[in-house]
This record gives structure tokens, sequence and C-alpha cells, in this order.
């Protein structure tokens, strides 16, 4: 029987050992296994315990038998050492083998150093390669892939991830001079998606920003989002792939990559307006807090963000106008917004000469959700369906039946003519419009000329 092994220099002197209870028992060293089965002999018709040592070695199956189960022990966890260092492939390798696996170890060692230039370290190498090149495509080679990965995580580009970049995106935008709006929006947006992205932003990808971009949900209704909500959404990443690959967090190919995905086709909503009668209701059902936020909101057309942020010392009864400023328009641009007679009797008994419009405690984070929420209970209170941006919508349709001019709406409004045109015409009639702005407090003031005492009490 062959044996690379004399069964005499494996062991000293046979002790006691209690036996398995278990068989075949296995020794083992790493990935390496060696058995010992348990058999019977015979000498001159008695039966005995013998121990059959198993294991390979240069390919084939070598066997050993032991008189003692200590010695087969030995034996088995002494081969088993030799098996993972691969001294025992080793043995049996050709002059041709040996001469390749010497090569081998000196590119190792110009690799990895004389320190880890060992046979266990090259096993460990062949396995890291078998499982990776398992994982590439049909065709490809692993020096193809390092190449692929090379080009896309360079040496020198620091690893940041994707919230600190956000982080320091949004500083550079603050030290910049953006609107508090601008920034608002950008920690909102941003925010939500290194929530979704917690890793190194150098390992995000094209496609997994298309797929969760795809797959927003409104945080409220659990719908998905609208299709200009996801557009947005893409801008502002964009912008921060952008920061990212001048501060040389990111290469060109992805930035390039990102700025060319498309978001869902938009679907165009008919416009949602009140009628004058659902206006006097929901107006009707509001708490007197919130009547001059949402008279301004339905009378104005002020957005709900403006409402919000919108000071008392910026309501001009006297002058009847409203100025939104620069800072808290969405466009970033100051504008003058009329106050109508109506909109003047439901301000006149709230005036103040300073102080929020808001009652609602909303100084930080999306502004004017406390002030929507409370506009759409007095709506449910008042048993009216409510409509998303519906008292923006409302007046900007009755503004243009009632002044015929777009662009002057438009720039009331802060919107393009061709927005204005091409969502607002032709929603109301003039019989309506003048209905709308006849809605009147229940008490109302009869002395429009005495607005501005009101205003300065």
């Amino acid at each position: 029987m062959k044996s690379g092994l004399r069964s005499n220099s494996l062991s000293p002197e046979s002790r006691a050992v209690r036996l398995p209870k278990t068989w075949p028992h296995v020794i083992r060293n790493g990935d390496v296994a060696v058995k010992i089965y348990k058999s019977k002999g015979h000498i001159r018709g008695k039966n005995f315990p013998t121990f059959l040592l198993s294991y390979y070695a240069s390919g084939k199956r070598q066997l050993r038998r032991f008189m003692d189960f200590a010695k087969a022990s030995d034996a088995a966890t002494l081969i088993a050492q030799q098996k993972a260092e691969g001294a025992l492939g080793a043995a049996g390798l050709s002059a041709a083998d040996r001469v390749s696996l010497e090569q081998a170890l000196v590119l190792l060692a110009k690799n990895e150093g004389i320190g880890n230039t060992s046979v266990p370290r090259l096993v460990e190498i062949v396995r890291d390669y078998a499982t990776a090149q398992a994982d590439l495509p049909a065709g490809v080679t692993l020096a193809e892939a390092a190449q692929f990965y090379k080009q896309k995580h360079p040496a020198n580009m620091p690893r940041k991830s994707v919230a600190e970049v956000v982080t320091e995106f949004i500083a550079d935008r603050r030290s910049a001079g953006c609107s508090a709006i601008h920034v608002n929006d950008l920690e909102i947006r941003l925010g939500q998606f290194s929530k979704a992205f917690e890793l190194p932003i150098i390992a995000v990808s094209a496609p997994l920003v298309q797929q969760w971009i795809y797959g927003l949900k409104n945080q409220k209704t659990k719908k998905d989002t609208a299709a200009r909500t996801k557009e947005n959404m893409l801008r502002q990443i964009v912008s921060l792939f952008n920061f990212a690959r001048r501060r040389k967090y990111v290469t060109a190919e992805l930035t390039l990559e990102l700025s060319e995905l498309s978001t869902p086709r938009k679907h165009h909503a008919p416009i949602g307006i009140y009628t004058p009668d659902e206006m006097r209701a929901i107006l009707a059902a509001a708490d007197a807090a919130i009547a001059p936020p949402m008279a301004i909101a339905a009378f104005a057309g002020l957005r709900l963000a403006e409402v919000s942020r919108l000071d008392w010392r910026e309501v001009r009864l006297s002058e009847r106008i409203i100025v939104v400023g620069a800072e808290n328009a969405k466009t970033a641009a100051r504008r003058l917004v009329p106050i109508s007679d109506n909109l003047a009797a439901w301000l006149a008994p709230h005036a103040k000469r300073f102080g929020s419009m808001n009652p609602c405690d909303e100084r930080v984070g999306n502004v004017g959700n406390a002030l929507g929420n409370r506009f759409e209970r007095a709506a449910a209170r008042a048993k009216v369906a409510w409509k998303r941006n519906g008292f923006r919508h409302s007046y900007i349709s009755y503004r243009v039946a009632t002044l015929k001019d777009v662009p002057a709406v438009a720039l009331e409004c802060g919107n393009s003519p061709q927005i204005i045109f091409s969502n607002y015409r032709a929603l109301a009639s003039d019989p309506e419009a003048k209905a709308w702005f006849s809605i009147l407090p229940p008490i109302q003031v009869t002395n429009i000329v005495s607005l501005q005492n009101a205003a300065n009490a």
C-alpha cells in the first residue's frame, strides 16, 4: 500500500485514547480533511479493531492502516497539516510542475513581498480568482474587470460617502449666497437621497439612481410621486454629482451618465379649482388664526410656502399690495401682488404691523406642511373635496378671466406666460370670476378707505 510517510515516524509511544462515537472520524486543518475509518482485522481466527487512514496526495487516494487509534490520529493530524501547507501535493509534482510553482511563488513575492510568499497564500489567490471569474460575464477576463474598476475608481480619488458630499454641497451653496428656500429644498431632497444611498458616492451608478427615482413614493399618501417631483429630485442629484466631480470625488463619466437619465413621462392632470360656493364654505369652516393666510392663498394666489413665510410688514394694506421678497419666492425673484377689495376685507380685522402670517410653528424643514394640513382640515369640516394647490389654481384661473391679460397674471404669480396660458386659460367664466372676488367675511368692513388705520392699529 502506497504511503508518503512511515507509520513509526509519526507518533510517540502508544497512549490510551477514548475512541470517537461516530465514524469515520475526521481530522481537519483549514479546508483539508483526513478521515479515519474503523474496521476489523483477523489473525489466527481472532478479531481485533484496526484504523484505516484515508487521504489524497498528488491526485491519488492514499490508505494507511494502524492497530492503534492514537497513532492513527497523530498521523492524520500531521498529514492534514502538511496538506494545508502544500507539502504533500508538492511531493507528487513533476519537475516541470515544480518549476511552474517556483515561478508562481516568485511572481507572488514581487507583488506582495517575501513575507506573504507561501503556498497557502497562493491557494487563497486561486480561490479568489475562481470566485471572481464565476461572477463575470462569459468572455470577460479578470484583467479586463480590474481595468474597468480602475477607470471607475482612480487610486487618488478620496472615498467620500454620499452623506458627507451632501453636507459639503449644501454648505457650499449656503456660502455662495443661495436663498434659504433653495438651501432648504436641497436639504429635503438630497437628505432623502443620502438616506437611500448609504455608501461611498463613487459606488453610486446611473441605473441605481434611475431605479430609485422611478420608485419614489409620496411619504404621506404612499402613492407614486408626480413626474414633476421626480424630475426636480433628479435635477438636484445631478447638481450634487457635478459638485462631487469638481471636488474629484467621482468621475466625469459617472456625472455624464446621470445627466443623461430620463424621468417618467409627465401626465398633465386637469387643474382643479374651487367654485365660489366651495371657497365660501371652506372659509366659514376655518378658524380665525388661519383665515388671513387662507384668504391670501385664495385671493392673491401666493404659493403655500410663500404664504407660510410671509410677515405682516410685507402686507401693505394702505398701498393694496403684498411684497413677496426674493428670499421667500420660489423663483427667487421679488414680485408685487395686488390686494383685491374682498381680500382687504378679510385681512383688515386681523392686520398687524409685523409678525408672522403663519400661526403654525414651522420655521425649519418643509415650511408650509403644517399650515397646509390645517387648510385641508378646514375643507374636510366644510365637506369640500381637497384639491392640491387648489387655492392658487383657483386664483390664477379667475384672475385670467378678470384681466384677460396672461403676461400680467404671470408677473403677479411668479409663473411664465406659457404656463399660465397652457394651464389656466378658459377655466372660468366672467360671472364666476366676479363671484370669486366678491367673497367677503361674515362681518364686512364697510369703509375700505379706513384700512390704513386698521393696519397701523
